[in-house]
């Protein structure tokens, strides 16, 4: 089960270490600054999309990290920089990705290397 508390401890510990209010830190992941406040105060519980655009508005920080209380930010960056030291030929590289839509349609992404 999740742990929201953790969850929101974990997103006010993000922002304290980068000195971010509220509003400062939902500029930073494109949020709107009630939906921030909201879920600091425990009105509502963090959505996956709001923990998503976290992660991507932040290098250090992993969805692994606002789940399991054991994961420190800086286990996550040494396990990137792991992944980009390790030999690239033995790497697995994703060549495509194709996105289903429930109207029969489809979109094709192809990896440009």
């Amino acid at each position: 089960m999740i742990n929201n508390e953790l969850i929101v401890s974990k997103i006010k510990k993000l922002m304290e270490d980068n000195n971010l209010t509220p509003s400062s830190f939902a500029n930073k992941i494109h949020s709107k600054r009630a939906n921030v406040s909201h879920i600091l105060l425990g009105r509502n519980k963090p959505s996956l999309n709001f923990l998503i655009k976290i992660v991507d508005s932040f290098d250090n920080v992993s969805l692994d990290w606002f789940i399991n209380d054991d994961v420190d930010s800086s286990d996550v960056s040494k396990r990137v920089a792991d992944l980009n030291t390790n030999n690239i030929e033995n790497a697995r590289k994703i060549k495509t990705i194709v996105h289903f839509y429930e109207n029969g349609t489809f979109r094709l992404f192809k990896n440009s290397d």
